[in-house]
């Protein structure tokens, strides 16, 4: 897969499920749903963004059979998804939005999903929020470091992995979590058929 100076997309199609759905939050342009989904085919894509712009862009430049690309909030999503995942996304969400969103995705997750942030790290970081600001126009732009949005995700979900990794010419974090109840249910699951196959 391709990579960037704001993504490692290996780096992060290493870390998505082998089949199943996935929701990017924010997806702009596509660009990322169109790694995604052409690096595996087993993986249906729904990317969503408040931009109709960006929408209708993506629909035309970055579309495959496994992705779909609407014009819709996180709100109004419906279903559930093996993985949800904000990349580079909420350093453009305010601080009092960040419970809302966090809830919401904790519902939508199926048993055994996760969500995946990955995001711009405060700390070096202004050269990235920099070139944000030029490339995406927005002047509202928050950034924090990896320890405050883990402390803001764990009072909704359990997060089991969180790093920052350096990648030239600024620093980002990567967060896993998932939602416990969820993951109770997978785990119950999964012992029920392993007992169904040792009856067999």
């Amino acid at each position: 897969m391709r990579t960037s100076i704001f993504i490692d997309f290996d780096w992060l199609a290493a870390r998505l499920p082998s089949k199943g759905r996935v929701l990017d939050v924010g997806c702009g342009v596509g660009s990322l749903d169109y790694e995604i989904a052409r690096s595996n085919q087993r993986l249906s894509v729904l990317g969503i963004d408040l931009s109709s712009q960006s929408i209708d862009a993506a629909r035309r430049y970055n579309s495959l059979p496994n992705i779909e690309y609407e014009c819709k909030s996180l709100d109004s999503v419906e279903g559930e998804f093996d993985c949800i995942i904000f990349v580079d996304v909420f350093h453009h969400i305010p601080p009092a939005e960040h419970p809302g969103l966090l809830a919401k995705s904790a519902r939508l997750l199926a048993a055994g999903g996760y969500l995946l942030i990955k995001d711009i790290e405060r700390k070096k970081g202004h050269l990235g929020l920099w070139l944000d600001r030029y490339v995406s126009g927005c002047e509202e732009v928050y950034l924090y470091n990896c320890e405050e949005l883990v402390a803001t995700v764990s009072k909704h979900m359990r997060v089991r992995k969180s790093e920052v990794r350096f990648r030239f010419p600024f620093p980002h974090y990567y967060i896993e979590a998932v939602n416990p109840s969820r993951e109770e249910a997978s785990s119950g699951a999964m012992k029920g058929e392993a007992a169904t196959n040792r009856r067999r």
